[in-house]
């Protein structure tokens, strides 16, 4: 039977507090256990590859990422190829002007 102290705690007796103890040290025990537990399936879910479904649409999504990343490259060369051919076109024909006017 607990009784109440001066300073308001309670005073159990030997064979409650080595109960109360013992369930605490058994909750330790378990707690430490389902850590363990817990770390074991981590490192396992890091080691398996990922369901198929979701290598899907990773494979998806970094397909998608590659087909944009090559429009990209190809609207860039577009433009570049569309100046320079554009500045060839304008040397080229004035080239031929001043050739006919030279006549």
């Amino acid at each position: 039977m607990a009784r109440q102290t001066a300073n308001g705690f309670s005073d159990i007796g030997e064979a409650e507090q080595a109960a109360r103890d013992k369930a605490v040290s058994q909750a330790n025990t378990r707690a430490g256990a389902l850590d363990i537990v817990i770390q074991t399936r981590v490192r396992q879910l890091q080691d398996e590859p990922p369901p198929p479904d979701l290598q899907v649409a990773r494979d998806a999504l970094r397909d998608a990422a590659s087909r944009q990343a090559w429009a990209e490259w190809h609207r860039h060369q577009a433009e570049l190829h569309r100046a320079t051919l554009t500045d060839l076109v304008n040397h080229h024909e004035e080239q031929a002007k001043r050739l006919e006017g030279a006549m």
